[in-house]
């Protein structure tokens, strides 16, 4: 799969071995970097979701792309899914790949992640990005409970419902690919359990909001003006930390990489080069 094309890039799909299980990543590699971004990708996704920011990422950055544990076309085992078992997933991941001071951009589940290690480690990234984090809302959404579904009962229609649900209606045409690269992904040997545990991780460390203020890495907080998934009031709760930068898509739900990946794209690179 090729994702990006520049004659000063090289791109490599690997495995490596994580916790002792195989987790595949994508790693976008440029002439003369001037350092690394990782992209967390959301629940149930994998490093295809990231297809449609890619290409304008014309910045001079290696960028890393992991399926994180129990999703995408890594291993997923039959273990339980936790908080520490990704924090300890992050770990590794970026000792093997020889990751440090990496800029992070974290969708939704990933970064719910994302805010967590940056407690845990926080002087590790040198920027944060989150889309519509997750970790911050009480109850589920009528959307989050159609995706649940669309994950334990994955046929074409349900996903696409899902998806188009999460998504701003009205302006955005969900990728027929997209759709069927979820039901497949959500087919295979134990994606589900993989999905449901790591959904009652979720539900149990859904209390950062108290620990927002702690964040002292410069970040930036993107959502989607119309985001049914995560509602947008969510951000709120980020606006009482000088540290963390707010920003509203309009026109945009649950991914605004996907819907507007142009715009949203101008906004990170202008917060990365920013003194912010």
């Amino acid at each position: 799969m090729s994702l990006i094309s520049d004659e000063e890039t090289t791109e490599e799909m690997s495995f490596t071995k994580i916790l002792n299980y195989n987790i595949r990543y994508i790693k976008i590699s440029k002439v003369n970097s001037s350092g690394t971004i990782v992209l967390l990708h959301g629940l149930g996704a994998s490093a295809e979701r990231w297809a449609e920011l890619l290409p304008h990422m014309d910045i001079n950055y290696d960028i890393v792309i992991p399926d994180i544990i129990g999703f995408g076309y890594s291993e997923k085992p039959l273990i339980e899914y936790s908080i520490d078992l990704f924090m300890k997933f992050l770990d590794e991941f970026f000792k093997k790949l020889e990751i440090k001071n990496p800029i992070i951009i974290g969708s939704s589940f990933g970064g719910q992640l994302v805010i967590e290690y940056s407690l845990r480690n926080p002087d590790y990234f040198k920027k944060i990005i989150l889309i519509s984090p997750a970790g911050t809302q009480i109850k589920s959404t009528f959307v989050l409970s159609q995706y649940i579904f669309s994950a334990l009962y994955p046929t074409l229609d349900n996903a696409k419902r899902a998806f188009q649900m999460m998504s701003n209606n009205n302006h955005h045409q969900i990728n027929d690919s997209l759709i069927k690269d979820f039901v497949n992904r959500m087919r295979l040997p134990n994606a589900k359990y993989a999905y449901i545990s790591t959904l009652l991780a979720l539900r149990k460390n859904n209390d950062l909001k108290n620990k927002l203020r702690e964040i002292n890495t410069p970040t930036l907080v993107i959502w989607g003006r119309n985001d049914a998934t995560i509602p947008v009031n969510n951000i709120e709760y980020f606006k009482e930390n000088p540290s963390i930068k707010t920003c509203v898509m309009d026109e945009c739900g649950h991914t605004p990489f996907v819907e507007k990946p142009q715009e949203f794209y101008k906004l990170v690179k202008d917060f990365i080069e920013s003194e912010f």
